[in-house]
């Protein structure tokens, strides 16, 4: 979860965010939702997805990021990269 005093806040928070989106819902829903075909196996089942930080899912990296494991038996990493760092003081809102 989100650590107020991590220097790198947008980061965490952004992964925190994508990981609960993805985890929430069936991947057969979000692809539902977003008009996209449905990935499914021979025998007609939806592929499950599950997502965890990199943190969470033992990665060895110091980058943040979300680990994606499919039933299938495939898996993906989506790295957060930072482009540019805010130009005013942010505070989070509870």
């Amino acid at each position: 979860m989100h650590d107020p005093d991590d220097d790198y806040g947008h980061e965490q928070l952004l992964q925190d965010l994508v990981t609960a989106l993805l985890d929430s819902d069936t991947l057969e829903q979000l692809c539902t939702d977003a008009d996209l075909p449905v990935l499914i196996e021979r025998d007609g089942t939806p592929i499950t997805l599950t997502a965890h930080t990199y943190r969470d899912a033992g990665v060895l990296t110091l980058d943040r990021g979300i680990y994606l494991e499919l039933s299938d038996g495939s898996a993906f990493g989506l790295t957060l990269t930072v482009s540019r760092r805010p130009t005013i003081d942010v505070d989070l809102r509870h």
